[in-house]
Parts: C-alpha cells; structure tokens; sequence
C-alpha cells in the first residue's frame, strides 16, 4: 500500500471536517461573547477588603471614584503585615493543617478563628472609618442625592441600574 492510499483512507469524511469547523466556530463565537460582556461590563463586581454585605449598599450607591477613594483609605490604615494575602493564606493553611491534624485540637482551631476574627474586624473598623470621614465631608446636597442612591440601591439590587429615559 502506497502512501497515497494511506492519506485517503486515514482523512475523515468532508461532513465530518465541515461539522468540526462549524462546532469550532460557534465555541469562539461563545468565548467572543463572554470575553465582550466582561469587557463591556467589568466582569464580576469588586469587593473591597474584607467588605460585609451589610455595608454593599453603602458602598455600591457611590460613584465608582468615590469606591475607590474609600478602598485606598482602607488599605492605608491596614497594617501593611497583618492584612495582607500571604497572612490571611497562611491563616487558612494553618486551618487546614490544623483541621488534618489527629488528634483534633479545637484549642488551635478557635485561636486561629480568633486571629482571623480579628483580622476581619480591623478591615471592617478601618471601612467604617472611611466611609464615615467621606460621607461627614459630603455637603448636605449631596449627603440626600447620596441617601436617594441607596434607597434606589436598596429597591432594584445591585445589578440593575436604572435605565435612562428616552429623549
């Protein structure tokens, strides 16, 4: 057997390589769609450091710029040790040795919830901090414009903002 005939039998049928092309092209379409919505859109909304979904509406009624300014606020009264990415993994890791750990030490395990309680409740005292510094500094104007966007906030949730009216 040559190889030409070898190519032949070993090609797939054209309906088969048509059927591939076409199973390609609607995954890139797919990816093309959900890399534009993340594009267009943001992706998934931030959260700021260690934020707890009470404080979401205060937060999310702002402007973007004024998030921000208040999550830099935070990040500046932080500890630069104690809250940062490697600390709070290390106290995970811990965790989860100490959850492996035979015989079981629920000593280790509540210290450890204990220092990661604490960790949490330093972010959340230092956003409370910065929230609060930016909203006193607010005038009253715009102290009720900002009281009306959480109340908005509040009525239509988070993902759905209100659509501008048609002129």
């Amino acid at each position: 057997m040559d190889d030409v005939e070898r190519t032949q039998r070993t090609r797939a049928p054209r309906w088969m390589r048509i059927a591939f092309g076409v199973s390609l092209a609607l995954n890139l379409a797919v990816v093309g769609v959900l890399a534009g919505t993340f594009a267009r859109f943001g992706g998934p909304p931030s959260r700021g450091p260690g934020m707890i979904s009470y404080a979401t509406p205060y937060v999310r009624a702002l402007p973007r710029d004024d998030q921000r300014e208040i999550f830099r606020a935070v990040r500046d009264q932080l500890p630069k040790d104690s809250n940062s990415r490697q600390a709070r993994r290390a106290l995970y890791a811990a965790m989860i040795e100490a959850l492996k750990a035979e015989p079981f030490d629920p000593a280790q395990v509540e210290t450890i919830l204990d220092r990661q309680n604490t960790a949490a409740l330093t972010v959340q005292s230092a956003a409370h901090a910065a929230w609060l510094a930016h909203v006193a500094a607010m005038s009253p104007e715009d102290r009720a414009a900002y009281a009306d966007s959480v109340s908005e906030f509040m009525r239509r949730g988070k993902d759905k903002k209100p659509k501008p009216p048609k002129e």
